[in-house]
């Protein structure tokens, strides 16, 4: 009898062992599951052009934080909200972190090769914040810097019926996009991304806290 229980005992224990080592792999799997997501690589080289039509690359901006917003001019409203309110933020760190503020590259990269020329991208930049670079390029630069920051932006061609005072000489199109703000270190590194309609002292707030 006392044999049984010992036995019993026993396979009882490694059971209980081999249920644990099962619940230590299944933890360490989801543990790197997260480190996996954490890490997953937004950013890297790219190869465009400024508004000033001159050849721009990451290595341009080496050493200098960047905050980039993707979009494109002819969009109808979400696009001139977000580079207000950077502009805002940038106002914000101007007056509360002037060396961050010194430090700090603000770019707007089109996601609309074909109308956003240099010459386009300057002319709308010049309705917001001055420190705000403008960056456009080849249909294939282009592709490529939206693989890169995992930027979503899908041409959608617009209706006949749709409304004469939207514009129409262009193409007729409007692109669906993603809509964040990247911050990135001066080594180009990933470091958060923020949504477009975040209050500007929030921003800037959120910017600072993550650039020391």
């Amino acid at each position: 009898m006392k044999k049984n229980i010992k036995i019993s005992i026993g396979l009882a224990a490694a059971g209980l062992l081999v249920l644990l080592g099962f619940l230590l792999v299944e933890l360490q799997t989801r543990e790197a599951s997260v480190r996996s997501f954490q890490e997953v690589a937004i950013g890297g080289a790219f190869s465009l052009t400024n508004e000033k039509g001159e050849a721009r690359s990451e290595a341009d901006f080496a050493g200098a934080p960047m905050l980039i917003y993707f979009g494109f001019t002819y969009c109808p409203d979400v696009c001139p909200m977000s580079l207000d309110i950077m502009g805002a933020a940038l106002e914000t760190l101007e007056t509360q972190n002037p060396k961050l503020f010194a430090a700090l590259q603000p770019v707007f990269i089109s996601v609309d090769p074909a109308r956003d020329t240099p010459a386009q991208l300057a002319e709308y930049l010049s309705y917001f914040h001055p420190k705000i670079s403008g960056l456009t390029g080849t249909p294939e630069q282009i592709a490529a810097v939206k693989q890169a920051f995992r930027v979503y932006a899908v041409r959608r061609d617009l209706p006949e019926d749709t409304p004469q005072d939207t514009p129409r000489d262009k193409g007729s199109y409007n692109v669906d996009h993603s809509s964040f703000f990247y911050l990135m270190d001066g080594k180009g590194r990933y470091l958060a991304h923020y949504d477009h309609a975040l209050e500007p002292d929030v921003l800037a707030q959120k910017i600072a806290s993550k650039i020391r």
